[in-house]
């Protein structure tokens, strides 16, 4: 099971619940990152060793709780839904990446 704010918890359960509706065949790859997890990243993402972004360490959502990782069969398809009724970020460049 992910972790998250319990704030935030409804808006990711329901992005999940989409895609699984959708049959796009979620799995939810990073949640709430601590300092250390996202330094380590940031270090590989810095390195070339990456092909997603990562964000300065103290500058990530994903440490507030306000950004999950999904991979699907459609990023395209959930990233137009996340948006449109969420009003939450997406972008192609990193399509792996939702944030509130």
């Amino acid at each position: 099971m992910w972790r998250y704010p319990r704030q935030t918890r409804p808006y990711f359960d329901w992005l999940v619940a989409v895609a699984k509706a959708l049959n796009l065949q979620p799995r939810v790859t990073s949640t709430v990152r601590t300092n250390r997890e996202q330094t380590k990243l940031y270090n590989k993402y810095l390195r070339g060793e990456s092909k997603f972004p990562a964000a300065k360490p103290g500058t990530s959502r994903h440490q507030r709780g306000l950004a999950m990782d999904v991979v699907t069969t459609d990023p395209a398809l959930l990233g137009a839904y996340w948006k449109h009724y969420v009003g939450g970020k997406w972008y192609p460049s990193d399509w792996i990446h939702y944030e509130l």
